[in-house]
Parts: structure tokens; C-alpha cells; sequence
């Protein structure tokens, strides 16, 4: 009786192992380079999607926007992104939701940073007005909190211009006198800083709320639609991936070296990314209602309108 449980048991595993073979789900997710894409990376590493079923394919491109157009266009299946880009597109009618969370910004733990000169004469938001500031991308939470910081001290964000500046291209960007600031995030802030050429101005993220989501993972609400039982396996497993990188940052840090370029020793010293557990309203609703106050988007707007209906949710 002992051997027939034994043989069934392993029927049973060998059958349900050829049916989940048979429905593998194949994600095409595209992303920036930085520490927020590292669970996506570590999840394929460590077969985490495999187990649950998916077929994770990560390709990198040079800003969360060009993620998000991937996304509208086709040319992907997820896209790793800033809020930004999803709010704007909830904004103008466009079906994108947030199936997983990423980057979580606490003022504690500031992941980015507005940068200057080493002997640059600014130091207040008053001291930018009529200047031009580079952004990671335009009209993007970035962009949005040195606006929202140089009013805060005394500037007036409406003299100022905002420019769009590539982290790799932040200090040059500087040194040749194109921006008076840019913004950088991390870990390239950490290893601008390291240059011994520029130094912090600010943290301007803070003056959109001392805790918010700045990133997250989006998908086509028809995508979702048409297989929410797949996505909500998707979004288990992140969930997996995201409490184990940001319970072992240390151990990650070559895991994001290997995609970002930048070396080992300056993504240990940056200030690492978080992720949020969940997708949850309350860390979303800052980002859309400052974005209604400087006009980049028409209307504020309840946070749970971008949540996915797939998105795993808190207990």
C-alpha cells in the first residue's frame, strides 16, 4: 500500500508539473537601471517566477516613460516606472494599473538628490529662481518636488526651467553650465558624489510627502482582464521576491551592479531602495494630488482607481 501511495503521489506531481509547463505565463518586462528593478532580477535568479508558474524575460531601457510607452505600444507585457508615468497615463484615459508596488521614498532614507558644484554659490530654493534644473525626466515626481521645493524656501518655481538630464550625463550637464542642479538618483548620486565634483543641495522629494511609493510595476488593465488568475500569480511571487531583497540588501548588491554598470563598492555605500509590501492608496495619494496642484495633470483623482484588481492585497 506503501509503494502504490508513493507511485500515485509521484504521478500526481509529474502531472501537475507537465500542466503548469503547459500554462507557463511569458512576461516581457522592461525597466530602468536602477535599485528599484533589482526584485525582478533577484525572482529570476533564484526561480521564484519559475515556481509560480512565469516566464520573466527583463530588458532595460534609458527611462521609465520609454517603459511606459513599451507598455501602451505592445512591446511589453510590465513595465517598471515611476508613479509619474502611471498617474499621467490614468490622466489621459489610458488603462495602465499598478500591479506591484516598488521604492518606497521616506525622507529617512533619501534615494535621491538634487546636486550642484562642490563651489557652487546656491544654496536655498531662492537661489535657483530664473535658473534652468535637469530632471531624470519632464513632469516627473523629480521634476515636480524641486518645483514644489524651491517654492517652500523662498523661490518661485515659475521662473525656473526644467530640463530633462540623464543621470549618466548629471555631472557633465553641470560642469559645462547647461543646469545650474540636476537631480540624481541612487545609486548614481552616490557615485557623483564620490567624483569629489559636486556636493547635496537638497532633498527636494520631501516637499512632496515625507512617505510615499515613487516607483511601481504597471500593466494593461485588459491584460488583466483576460487573465487575472495569471497576474495575481505574478504579483504573489514579487511579493515573494521584494520581502527577501529587502530583508537582504547586502547579499544584492552585486545582483545590481551586474545590471546598472556601476561598481559593487558604490551601490554597498548608496542609500538602497525599499520596496513596499503592498500597493496601497494611502502611499500613492501625495504624488496625485501635487501633480493636480502644479497642473501636470488636469484633475486629483482617488489613488484606488490605479490599483490593479490583481494586485495582492494587505492582510
Amino acid at each position: 500500500m506503501r509503494r502504490l501511495l508513493t507511485a500515485f503521489a509521484g504521478a500526481l506531481f509529474l502531472l501537475s508539473g507537465s500542466a503548469l509547463a503547459q500554462n507557463v505565463m511569458t512576461i516581457r518586462v522592461v525597466g530602468t537601471p536602477n535599485d528599484g528593478y533589482k526584485a525582478i532580477y533577484y525572482g529570476v535568479r533564484a526561480g521564484i517566477f519559475q515556481k509560480y508558474g512565469l516566464d520573466v524575460q527583463p530588458t532595460m531601457l534609458n527611462s521609465g516613460s520609454a517603459a511606459v510607452a513599451a507598455l501602451i505600444g505592445g512591446a511589453a507585457d510590465l513595465a517598471y516606472t515611476s508613479i509619474t508615468a502611471v498617474i499621467r497615463a490614468h490622466d489621459h484615459g489610458v488603462p495602465v494599473q499598478i500591479i506591484a508596488p516598488s521604492s518606497l521614498y521616506t525622507s529617512e532614507r533619501p534615494i535621491s538628490s538634487l546636486l550642484v558644484l562642490k563651489d557652487s554659490p546656491l544654496h536655498s530654493g531662492r537661489d535657483l529662481n530664473g535658473k534652468t534644473v535637469g530632471s531624470l525626466a519632464l513632469g516627473d515626481t523629480y521634476a515636480i518636488s524641486v518645483l514644489a521645493w524651491i517654492d517652500q524656501t523662498g523661490g518661485d518655481s515659475h521662473t525656473v526651467k526644467v530640463v530633462e538630464i540623464p543621470v549618466t550625463a548629471a555631472i557633465a550637464a553641470l560642469e559645462t553650465g547647461r543646469v545650474a542642479a540636476t537631480m540624481v538618483n541612487e545609486p548614481n548620486t552616490t557615485q557623483a558624489l564620490a567624483t569629489g565634483k559636486v556636493r547635496t543641495l537638497a532633498h527636494p522629494v520631501d516637499a512632496i510627502a515625507k512617505r510615499f511609493e515613487s516607483g511601481a510595476f504597471a500593466v494593461m488593465a485588459p491584460a488583466v482582464t483576460q487573465n487575472e488568475a495569471g497576474w495575481k500569480r505574478f504579483a504573489a511571487a514579487m511579493h515573494e521576491s521584494q520581502l527577501y531583497t529587502n530583508a537582504h540588501l547586502p547579499e544584492t548588491v552585486d545582483l545590481v551592479a551586474s545590471y546598472t554598470g556601476i561598481a559593487p563598492e558604490d551601490v554597498a555605500r548608496s542609500v538602497r531602495f525599499v520596496d513596499p509590501e503592498y500597493v496601497e492608496a494611502r502611499n500613492l495619494q501625495p504624488v496625485i494630488d501635487v501633480f493636480a496642484k502644479y497642473g501636470i495633470t488636469d484633475r486629483a483623482f482617488s489613488a484606488r482607481e490605479l490599483i490593479s484588481p490583481a494586485a495582492l492585497k494587505p492582510r
